[in-house]
């Protein structure tokens, strides 16, 4: 399977790290695709005119881009897709089926609806049994990230509380507060100096992950180095399962030291 990804351009070198090809626009994305699923979120919020940076993004010439028959998956926002240009796309069949995933309110006392699903209520009705609609349902709650963030939100609650400690400010400080600078959780945002600097602290897990790393090294070049069939299928033979365990410990150990994101 081809992935294609669009994402602004210092994140370029990651992506293509990642193994998976770099687009520069939505509609470079969107090209030849059977399936687009969007994860760019709304944007700055324009003061002037209450609209969102990226909203209607992905607009006719993206849907168009696409394999006729296609799929779109938008478990992000419901603003960031034209819903007048999904309506048309649906009704000609370059989109054979959507699945949305947006917020709808309802006023308790009048009963009206609200939210960004509203204006894709209408093609449910005229699209039957080709639309999705989720009430904002979707979500990576078991993701590392979520739940490192979730963690350091109760520590730094703490912290304002027990020792008057304040982390990631935002405004002025309050008095008889201190500032304890900013901290993002592990797989969350570029890997910075201050989070190399942070790891370089932890002795025992840096030479876990240089045993690791060696090991993996090791097998790996002598599976580049080797010409041999014969040799070859030895090392394989003896080696998978260390390689593979090598690789995995790698993994959660650059994890857990939060070295493991874009530069």
């Amino acid at each position: 399977m081809k992935v294609a990804i669009y994402a602004r351009e210092h994140h370029k070198r990651w992506i293509e790290a990642e193994g998976f090809e770099y687009a520069a626009t939505p509609v470079a994305a969107a090209t030849g695709a059977d399936v687009l699923s969007v994860h760019i979120g709304l944007g700055r919020l324009d003061p002037e005119t209450g609209a969102y940076s990226n909203a209607a993004t992905v607009d006719a010439s993206v849907l168009g881009a696409m394999n006729e028959g296609a799929v779109l998956v938008n478990y992000d926002r419901g603003e960031v897709v034209d819903v007048a240009a999904l309506d048309a796309a649906l009704a000609s069949g370059r989109i054979a089926h959507a699945a949305i995933d947006a917020d709808l309110f309802k006023d308790a006392a009048t009963g009206r609806l609200s939210g960004p699903m509203l204006p894709y209520l209408p093609l449910e009705e005229r699209h039957k049994g080709k639309l999705e609609l989720l009430p904002h349902a979707a979500a990576d709650t078991d993701h590392p990230s979520r739940v490192a963030g979730a963690r350091q939100a109760v520590d730094q609650i703490m912290d304002v509380i027990r020792i008057k400690s304040v982390t990631n400010l935002k405004g002025d400080l309050p008095e008889g507060y201190v500032s304890a600078g900013s901290r993002t959780p592990a797989g969350i945002g570029k890997v910075t100096k201050q989070v190399a600097a942070t790891a370089a602290e932890k002795a025992d897990l840096l030479d876990e992950l240089r045993q690791a790393s060696e090991s993996l090294a090791a097998i790996v070049g002598a599976l580049s180095a080797v010409s041999d069939p014969g040799h070859r299928e030895r090392i394989v033979d003896r080696y998978t399962g260390l390689l593979a365990e090598s690789a995995d410990r790698q993994r959660a150990l650059l994890d857990q030291l939060g070295l493991y994101g874009p530069a």
